[in-house]
């Protein structure tokens, strides 16, 4: 099998290799080893510890905080 390299380094982990390794997206990591004769070995990495979900602030905020912002700049505060 052979897979283009993005611009940003990414290739796509064919769907036949994330299902005999049992990665599912989003959920799964990968390990990579460079043997001693150059070759590249990816496997599926154990989980160390479960993911934080990210906190953000509610979309009514932003709205409030970038108004301020705009309006302080604009002489409006």
């Amino acid at each position: 099998m052979q897979h283009r390299l993005t611009v940003k380094g990414q290739v796509t982990i064919p769907k036949e290799i994330r299902e005999l390794l049992g990665l599912e997206g989003g959920e799964s990591s990968v390990e990579f080893a460079v043997g001693a004769d150059g070759s590249v070995t990816l496997r599926k990495a154990e989980s160390r510890t479960p993911r934080r979900a990210v906190r953000r602030a509610p979309q009514a905020a932003n709205r409030r905080l970038g108004g301020g912002v705009l309006a302080l700049l604009a002489g409006g505060i």
